[in-house]
């Protein structure tokens, strides 16, 4: 999904140059723009398709102020197809705060093509541009383009000057819509070393480099620089799909990550670090490091934590406990402390570093081995695992070992247990970060696999009326999910009565929940509950599907083709089970086969087994997900394998009284 272009390196330092200014992106608008040619990623989905998309970001002068700024010109030609495409021409540029700089956007212009015979060009007044202040750090420039009608084409086309010479701005391939063309331009300076990257799956169908010379005036001197150009054609729209990580994990864009760069008496500055140097600034930063060392806010207060004679898991668990109580999250993340652990157990709140590093820190003073794991989650993108970037971890967890085994931790939650993270956290590789060795990638996963238990009994008398009891029992990510859900009420009774008054076949009588607050054990509902099969009930003919709740009727895997893994998260079982009393004298005329399912190397199982005797049916049907993600080239199998079992669950008991 990543790969690497080059690293390219150039040896001045620019103080002041020239650059010819290129205020058109786009080409003149021809009758060619308004025939796109069929294409097979140009679908009945699409109600607007990128005709061309052209960027350019260049270092220059602010003869104002006499700083260095980066220019970044954009244009983008777009065919608005049908209604639904009209949202496209409302328009945001996002800007943003750089230091203590905003960056500016300026020459924005936009037009409205269409044909009556001829090509007629509607431009959007200047008034058309609305600016927005969101907050202390982004600003944004608003405007709609006039006279959209379907089949027309609007040109956009603007200027924004940013104070961050060290970062040229990601350029995004693919989007939502399809494109035809989109093309990059990056002049790099003769100062800057950066790493060019590619990410995502299309692959760029053309790359070009010139060299421009005496691009740049110093001292009275001018030296080079380079122009490179990145050109992708024919990029399908990206369609957020069911299981999957964060978009921009797998959307094709171009990204540069400055490495180093050169000063004017020779030297030069490193920025790209190795590990070790990332371990050694992040353990003496007094927000990491020097959190880790705070013993002594909980030497004194250990013994009204756990008794002496407890086992060092015990401990860890109380200790766990302990700190889930003191610190309440304040909804913010970060792998560095907010506060520090001092402040943030004296204010009872604190930020995801807070609450985890004094959780190390407790366990530290305890005598337990404990240790940070930057993290990036799920909504964040991967972490790049070819050389360190720090900005890329905006979380941070927490690894215990105790008797030799080792538990992942996070204490930002009432209801997490101790031994799961949170969902957001499960995302591909952390970095967990030793103080007397070198730090190392760990797989972020949870052995705890999410597990939900729906347990039927009961009993349908002579006129097709059921009455009896379903219990639902949760464990892992299921438990955690559900017990989430229940805080979410005022109390408990009134879950139960949302309960009783959104069920839709099953009419719930009465209810409990059990071990809501018992986080290390299973949580269970139990439900008295009734249903309605007169229908089924025809003369001595009885008619009935055992499944009663969570019966499948839709394919989360319906597309002819995925480009990206089907990532759940942890692995997961379903178990679903009932035994039901029938009227009496009636026997079974046809039933579903007993049947099991598996895809390869057993990534997972489904099977359905039925008993019919003594005038009562039972069931036990699993599932069975045994991997928490499964590959592009599995994506089929999966598929066909929850066909089956959907096929599979439409079959029918036949009954006929004798």
């Amino acid at each position: 999904m990543m790969h690497r272009l080059f690293a390219l390196i150039l040896i001045y330092h620019v103080c002041f140059f020239n650059t010819h200014a290129q205020t058109n992106e786009l080409p003149p608008i021809t009758f060619r723009d308004f025939n796109i040619p069929d294409s097979p990623f140009i679908d009945s989905a699409s109600h607007a398709v990128v005709i061309i998309e052209k960027g350019r970001s260049d270092i220059q002068v602010d003869e104002g102020e006499r700083e260095l700024r980066v220019l970044h010109r954009y244009g983008i030609r777009i065919k608005i197809l049908n209604k639904e495409g009209f949202d496209r021409a409302n328009y945001v540029i996002p800007l943003y705060k750089i230091g203590n700089k905003f960056e500016t956007v300026s020459h924005i212009r936009g037009y409205t093509h269409y044909i009556d015979g001829k090509i007629h060009t509607v431009e959007m007044e200047k008034g058309a541009v609305f600016h927005e202040k969101v907050n202390d750090f982004v600003n944004l420039s608003k405007f709609t383009l006039p006279n959209i009608t379907e089949n027309c084409i609007i040109d956009i086309e603007y200027e924004i000057r940013s104070p961050d010479i060290f970062n040229y701005r990601t350029w995004k391939y693919q989007d939502d819509i399809p494109k035809l063309y989109s093309e990059y331009t990056a002049i790099i300076p003769a100062v800057y070393n950066y790493n060019v990257t590619l990410t995502g799956f299309y692959k760029l169908t053309d790359q070009k480099s010139r060299l421009l010379k005496d691009h740049f005036l110093l001292n009275g001197r001018r030296f080079d620089s380079s122009q490179l150009t990145y050109i992708m054609k024919d990029i399908p729209a990206f369609h957020e799909e069911s299981y999957m990580l964060a978009p921009k994990n797998y959307k094709s864009a171009i990204n540069f990550e400055l490495m180093q760069y050169y000063l004017t008496n020779g030297g030069r500055e490193d920025l790209t670090k190795e590990w070790k140097d990332v371990d050694r600034e992040l353990l003496s930063n007094r927000s990491f490091g020097g959190q880790i060392n705070r013993e002594n806010n909980f030497k004194r207060i250990l013994p009204e934590i756990y008794a002496e004679d407890d086992s060092e898991e015990d401990k860890a668990r109380k200790i766990y406990s302990y700190i889930k109580r003191q610190i309440k999250w304040n909804k913010v993340y970060g792998k560095y402390s907010q506060f520090g652990v001092k402040e943030a157990l004296e204010k009872r709140n604190g930020n995801i570093g807070d609450i985890n590093l004094a959780l190390i820190s407790a366990c530290s003073a305890a005598g337990i081995e404990a240790y940070p794991v930057l993290v990036s989650t799920r909504e964040n993108g991967l972490p790049n695992t070819i050389h360190p970037v720090i900005s890329d971890f905006n979380y941070l967890v927490v690894q215990v070992r105790v008797h030799g085994k080792s538990y992942f931790l996070d204490a930002s939650e009432e209801n997490l247990p101790f031994g799961l993270l949170p969902l957001r956290c499960i995302n591909g590789n952390g970095r967990i970060i030793y103080s007397k060795k070198s730090s190392e990638w760990i797989k972020l996963e949870n052995e705890i696999q999410a597990f939900t238990h729906f347990d039927i009994a009961g009993k349908i008398d002579d006129i097709g009326q059921f009455k009896g009891e379903i219990r639902i029992i949760y464990e892992g990510l299921d438990a955690l999910n559900r017990r989430n859900y229940i805080r979410g009420f005022s109390s408990l009774d009134a879950y139960i009565e949302e309960r009783m008054n959104n069920s839709a076949s099953i009419k719930i009588e009465e209810g409990t929940v059990y071990q809501l607050d018992s986080l290390d054990k299973n949580l269970v509902e139990s439900y008295e509950i009734s249903m309605d099969f007169s229908d089924n009930l025809r003369g001595s003919n009885f008619v009935f599907n055992p499944i009663l709740i969570n019966r499948m009727t839709k394919n989360p895997f319906n597309l002819e083709e995925r480009n990206y893994p089907v990532d759940l998260g942890s692995r997961q079982k379903e178990l679903y089970t009932i035994s039901v009393q029938l009227p009496e004298g009636f026997h079974v005329e046809r039933q579903p086969k007993n049947t099991g399912l598996a895809l390869p190397e057993a990534a997972a199982r489904y099977t359905y087994q039925s008993h019919y005797g003594a005038g009562t049916l039972i069931l036990k049907q699993e599932l069975s997900l045994n991997k928490a993600i499964y590959e592009v080239d599995e994506y089929f199998h999966l598929k066909e394998f929850y066909s089956r079992i959907i096929q599979h669950q439409k079959v029918d008991f036949a009954f006929t009284k004798k």
